[in-house]
């Protein structure tokens, strides 16, 4: 069943802008738009209220639930057989499931990837999207620390928390080796909360449900964007076909400008089902760089024994990347430290201490016009289009820098004065499984190099804006969320004052 949420039933305004995807960059964009006075019409393909549960005392989740990820028909995998995308049919989008971490890049994670070629330079520094970051952060509740250090940008937060006085023993340490140890900022809401949602920071609940008290703004549920429709003679788009989940019926949306945001794989479908005569390869993609350059975290999970107690770590404590200098370009991990068990995170409002630490590993891969997503000739999606073939595999230099990252971390241990022993890892070192798919639709100054400009905006189709992950240049091992957000605000803000110039 469609719901429609807000104003009841849609006008086909031309005036409006209409944003594709509840998610929180989708949310975000909108929430900037409707704050300059540009009406809203927001698309979302799920049809179901966000649900879960979240317990949340002295600052601690001790219950949290989160919705199952959404079975389906959607990819084809060319690459690693394992390959894996998940996907949320719910307003709030990916934002139900996730863990709320929020750092930020830091300058040199823009222009790292220079070294290798210009090809990997994004077209926004850090300085331009710093104040765009901070205003992300003020609509999350984030508990972090304002102690500055390595390889890591303080932003702000509402709550703040220090190392536990053991562990500032291997922050020192840390430093040693060029990194930062500090605690992981985390959307993770007031120290006291009982929801009936996953998680403390959802996109829904957090943002959509509050324009929907705006005149100026609808959300339409129920409702799956199947294309783009643009006229020949620009380029620009003036229409969304999308079709009612409920009873199978199609509708147009006319609108003054597009924002597409949903999600990385799910964006780029949308521009390649967008394909027409004058873009026969799909909208935006004249130089046949659509859908190509995808990239993900490389992702672990293992436990390790100390021989000496360490207080437990709620909230997480996150070990910084190795320095630049040091390492290959687009090369890194970075290590979250934490509690394994529920058990373990009522222990810590006792300051309770243990020998078992849990360890979470992103890492990063070079992105390469190789590893892509594209139309399936042979399989279609539940509407009859093309589903997306995922060409994607880790090769040994990612496995070689992840297993480096074990080694590394029982090395800082060993200096710190804690004789440490991996007890479990588990198998999760295959695509997909960090859920942080990104680089389809990237970024760059130049057209050659990319799908969208500095912007967000589609060369091909200057009033089309794409602002979720599939936006990004490179992919750095830093939770993507925070840094998909700030550009979206960013991106919005841009498309007002043009919207108003013209």
């Amino acid at each position: 069943m469609e719901l429609l949420l807000g104003l009841g039933k849609v006008s086909n305004n031309k005036q409006h802008v209409v944003v594709i995807g509840s998610g929180p960059s989708g949310a975000m964009a909108a929430r900037a738009l409707v704050a300059r006075g540009v009406p809203v019409v927001m698309l979302e393909s799920g049809d179901a209220r966000p649900s879960g549960a979240l317990l949340r005392m002295m600052g601690r989740n001790v219950l949290r639930r989160v919705p199952p990820f959404e079975p389906g028909i959607r990819h084809v995998s060319t690459g690693d057989p394992h390959t894996e995308w998940f996907t949320t049919l719910k307003p709030g989008g990916l934002s139900n499931q996730w863990t709320g971490a929020v750092p930020r890049f830091i300058a040199e994670d823009f222009t790292d990837g220079e070294r290798l070629h210009e090809r990997y330079r994004w077209p926004v520094t850090y300085q331009e999207l710093e104040p765009f970051y901070e205003r992300v952060e003020r609509v999350m509740a984030i508990t972090a620390s304002s102690s500055p250090v390595p390889n890591f940008a303080v932003g702000y937060s509402d709550s703040q928390h220090c190392l536990p006085d053991d562990w500032k023993q291997v922050a020192k340490v840390a430093e040693n080796f060029g990194q930062g140890l500090t605690v992981l900022p985390l959307a993770d809401g007031p120290p006291w909360m009982a929801v009936r949602r996953g998680t403390a920071f959802n996109s829904f609940a957090n943002i959509v449900a509050l324009l929907e008290r705006s005149p100026l703004f609808q959300l339409i549920t129920g409702a799956h964007a199947l294309r783009l429709e643009h006229r020949a003679d620009n380029g620009v788009v003036d229409a969304v076909l999308y079709e009612r989940r409920d009873d199978g019926s199609q509708h147009r949306l006319e609108g003054a400008a597009f924002v597409v945001a949903c999600g990385p794989l799910h964006s780029t479908k949308l521009l390649f089902d967008s394909a027409a005569k004058e873009c026969p390869d799909g909208l935006g993609n004249s130089e046949g760089i659509l859908g190509a350059y995808l990239h993900d975290h490389p992702k672990e999970w293992w436990m390790f024994d100390s021989d000496q107690p360490l207080t437990l770590l709620s909230p997480s404590a996150y070990l910084t990347r190795l320095p630049y200098a040091t390492s290959e370009p687009l090369m890194a991990t970075s290590w979250t430290l934490g509690v394994t068990s529920t058990k373990d995170k009522i222990r810590s409002r006792l300051a309770a201490k243990g020998h078992r630490v849990g360890v979470q590993v992103f890492g990063t891969m070079v992105p390469s016009q190789t590893y892509r997503v594209q139309p399936s000739p042979e399989m279609n999606d539940e509407f009859g289009l093309p589903a997306l073939e995922v060409h994607l595999q880790f090769d040994s230099y990612v496995v070689d820098n992840m297993m480096n990252a074990r080694l590394h971390m029982l090395a800082v241990m060993e200096a710190a004065g804690y004789s440490s022993t991996i007890r479990q890892v588990e198998p999760q070192l295959h695509p997909g499984a960090s859920a942080h798919y990104g680089g389809t639709v990237r970024m760059h100054h130049s057209k050659q190099h990319g799908v969208v400009d500095g912007f967000n905006r589609v060369f091909d189709a200057p009033n089309v804006v794409v602002c979720d992950a599939s936006s990004f240049t490179t992919g750095v091992e830093k939770n993507p969320t925070l840094t998909t957000m700030a550009l979206a605000v960013r991106a919005a803000e841009k498309l007002v004052d043009d919207l108003k110039a013209r």
